[in-house]
């Protein structure tokens, strides 16, 4: 008689079963969203609190983005309009914004997701989306500034891993390889400029004075295409 082999992770022909498939974790560039009551300028949509940027947004998502990154450039940071606003004018603010870093604030940042664990890290309060570089720094030692309250921050764990936590050491926590947070990274520029390209066909339609203005300064502040900068990996 044959000695007992416990079952554990061989199938009936001796074949090692396969180690569950690691999931990739997701990094997109998001917008902060607050509600948008009573916004009649242009056609809006139902989203929030975050609204992930991205090349695939509909006319009315990229609407909203406009319409939130302009509200919060308006001296009161109104989310209610007055009647007697335009679409040009709603927007001058954001199109005319000086070249000087921080002339232009976009509420928001860098969304870290595991889609194994469910696990996720959003932005902190006062974060903005125009700092989304500082993340490049992360193999030489850095963690950037990803708001407040919650307090994300990242750990450079000893076995050269990258560990994002949500809340201090709270909580939620995403692991990630330092080679591949980088080609995360480089998908977020990707993800910037498809926005810029559907960006440019909403506001040809809904406020052309304005176009060149309005994606010029976002792709500016947002460091898109800014000159010497990383560029995404094909």
């Amino acid at each position: 008689m044959t000695g007992f082999r416990p079952w554990s992770r061989r199938g009936a022909a001796g074949a090692v079963r396969p180690a569950a498939a690691r999931h990739v974790p997701i990094l997109q560039p998001v917008l902060e969203v607050d509600p948008l009551d009573g916004f009649t300028l242009w056609p809006v949509a139902e989203v929030g609190p975050w609204l992930a940027l991205s090349g695939a947004l509909t006319a009315a998502e990229v609407g909203t983005a406009v319409a939130r990154i302009a509200a919060y450039h308006h001296v009161d940071d109104r989310t209610v309009w007055p009647e007697d606003d335009d679409p040009l004018t709603a927007v001058l603010p954001v199109a005319a914004a000086g070249p000087e870093p921080g002339a232009l604030v976009v509420p928001g940042g860098l969304r870290l997701t595991d889609p194994g664990t469910g696990a996720r890290v959003d932005p902190g309060c006062c974060s903005g989306l125009e700092d989304w570089r500082a993340w490049y720094e992360i193999p030489s030692g850095a963690s950037p500034d990803q708001g407040h309250d919650p307090d994300p921050w990242v750990e450079h764990r000893r076995d050269g891993t990258i560990r994002v936590w949500a809340d201090e050491e709270r909580g939620a926590h995403v692991d990630v390889r330092v080679d591949e947070l980088m080609r995360l990274v480089d998908g977020v520029s990707a993800d910037l400029a498809g926005f810029l390209r559907v960006l440019r066909t909403w506001a040809d339609g809904v406020v052309p004075a304005a176009a060149d203005g309005l994606v010029e300064s976002l792709d500016r502040h947002l460091q898109v295409s800014e000159p010497g900068a990383r560029a995404a990996t094909p």
